[in-house]
């Protein structure tokens, strides 16, 4: 059975989108929806070679994911493929609405096409607004038959309220079971809280009809600093995919270029402390081990639901694929390592300080690094 040896999350930044979703966390960015397609400065080979196995130590979850639509993005299904091939395993996040693309995907030999699931977010009031749920419906089962795997997720938001039940009706219909939900984020407040005007308890009871594992556990970590020591940037990175450029995760610091210098190690460095008030992806970060022993939670079962007729959105491989923890494929650094990652980290951080603070704390820290 395939193991999971590193988490890797592009960033497609192409500000295209075919919708305007009222709880989206691109849109509530002052400048948003340019309309610009990426530059990619490296070939589909290129960024597959550099993302190779043999160089990460082993097989790679691979989400991709556009500033807008994903599969807006030019050539993009090229990118997925030369990655797919090398053995790695795909994520897709797309409003699936993009069928030319969704099927040159699907047309892939079958091998690959079982190494692949779309995260098709099913923004149920855009797709009816604009008469694409029929469309949306369609291309999750034109998945499903092609042996690819598919999950439907909605973001709970109030506008969606009222339509709840058809909503379910829907669903249950077309998806054989409801749909997960995820947690609209409000960046813009400094704590990225809750987007809901609604009071907690009767958000709670709302949303929580729709039994879902993945929004069960978004909220239980949703609000709650993380303090243990995280993995992330040493099992994971966070790549803009037309640069090269990486970071530990969403809010974490640069770790390098993962394409310039591709026959070198894997830039890898320990994010250490979160410096979010919460766990910005939780989801994955957390369930996929980068906070050794943090939960029990596995990432592919909070992602695939049973059908009525008892088939898995997730097909079987690439469930057991995402059920893996990185902290049973990777080795823990040792208590002083993790301290002296740690004080590197602070060190970092001085920069940002007035200077007659920074010199005092730098120096303390310097011989803490030297202990």
């Amino acid at each position: 059975m395939d193991k999971m040896k590193k988490m890797l999350l592009f960033a497609i930044p192409t500000s295209i989108c075919n919708f305007r979703c009222s709880y989206c966390y691109i849109g509530q960015r002052p400048v948003h929806y340019q309309g610009l397609q990426a530059e990619m400065r490296y070939t589909p080979e290129q960024v597959a070679y550099a993302c190779r196995p043999e160089r990460l130590g082993g097989l790679a979850y691979m989400n991709f994911c556009g500033e807008g639509e994903t599969l807006l993005s030019r050539d993009i299904d090229l990118y997925f493929r030369a990655l797919v091939e090398r053995g790695h395993y795909a994520e897709i996040v797309t409003n699936l609405t993009i069928t030319p693309v969704v099927e040159r995907i699907l047309s892939w030999p079958a091998e690959l096409r079982a190494r692949t699931e779309f995260k098709c977010s099913f923004h149920y009031l855009e797709l009816k607004k604009r008469g694409l749920l029929e469309t949306f419906a369609d291309n999750v089962h034109k998945i499903w038959d092609a042996g690819a795997s598919a999950n439907i997720e909605v973001t709970p938001h109030d506008e969606l309220v009222p339509y709840v039940d058809e909503l379910k009706e829907f669903s249950l219909r077309n998806f054989g079971a409801l749909p997960h939900l995820t947690i609209a984020r409000d960046d813009r407040t400094k704590g990225i809280d809750y987007l809901t005007a609604l009071p907690m308890d009767e958000y709670g009871r709302i949303w929580g009809s729709f039994g879902s594992d993945f929004w069960e556990y978004k909220r239980s970590v949703f609000g709650v600093r993380q303090t243990a020591f995280c993995y992330a940037g040493m099992w994971s990175a966070y790549i803009n995919i037309a640069t090269g450029q990486a970071t530990t995760c969403y809010g974490g610091f640069p770790i390098g270029n993962v394409y310039s210098n591709p026959d070198a190690p894997f830039p890898a460095r320990p994010e250490g402390k979160c410096r979010l008030p919460h766990c910005y992806n939780a989801h994955m970060f957390m369930s996929l081990g980068c906070i050794p022993g943090a939960t029990p939670t596995r990432y592919g079962n909070i992602r695939n639901r049973v059908r009525e007729d008892g088939r898995n959105w997730l097909q079987p491989g690439l469930l057991a694929f995402f059920n893996t923890k990185l902290e049973e494929t990777n080795e823990r650094l040792s208590p002083k390592q993790e301290r002296r990652e740690l004080a590197r980290g602070i060190l970092g951080n001085i920069l940002m300080m007035p200077r007659r603070i920074a010199g005092k704390v730098k120096r303390v820290m310097q011989g803490v690094l030297k202990s």
